[in-house]
């Protein structure tokens, strides 16, 4: 990659300054557009460290997106497609999981999924290892959500609990303090 690149109206000789003007001014994306103010700016005859210069950028950089510009002409504005890496389940594969998961899982006391027994299940079912994170994002993805459930003192009585809750009554009015409102309750109601 060479430092002598064409100015003026030898940079991208199939198109007009005034073109690449109006090209620039159409375009919404910041990236393609700071690009497009590169190109133009050769187009207006400037050297490359006078356009490092005017618009806070390292040389290279400047010079890299001329060559871009060399090469693929305006759609250089753009960036590349790129494929990236295939996924580990196919959409299928993800439509029946989702079903599985919405059955539960069996033989279990937890009538819900933990993101070990998911990873588990998915690796004995399709062979494919997860890390818990990519699972969580997964299941999020595939419209799950976190529950955690309430924790429970070891020594609760869940009988007296509910035998509270039945006779309590509603609650007997509220206590402002500042912006939010706590609720009080007793047993008896209040007038």
């Amino acid at each position: 990659m060479g430092w002598n690149l064409p100015k003026g109206e030898d940079f991208l000789p199939t198109i007009s300054l005034r073109a690449l003007r109006s090209l620039y001014d159409e375009e919404k994306s910041y990236k393609a557009k700071s690009r497009l103010l590169v190109a133009l700016k050769r187009k207006e005859g400037e050297s490359m460290d006078s356009i490092a210069s005017q618009l806070e950028m390292k040389r290279i950089t400047v010079n890299i997106t001329l060559h871009r510009f060399q090469e693929r002409g305006i759609p250089a504005k753009d960036d590349e497609k790129r494929s990236g890496r295939p996924k580990e389940l196919t959409g299928d594969q993800l439509k029946i999981l989702r079903k599985e998961l919405l059955k539960g899982p069996r033989k279990r006391q937890n009538p819900l999924w933990t993101t070990k027994m998911v990873m588990n299940h998915v690796e004995k079912r399709y062979g494919k290892k997860y890390t818990a994170r990519h699972m969580r994002r997964l299941l999020h993805l595939l419209g799950f959500s976190v529950q955690k459930p309430r924790p429970r003192h070891y020594k609760t009585d869940i009988a007296k609990q509910e035998h509270f809750k039945k006779t309590s009554g509603k609650p007997s009015g509220n206590i402002e303090n500042g912006a939010s409102q706590y609720f009080v309750w007793t047993r008896a109601s209040s007038p």
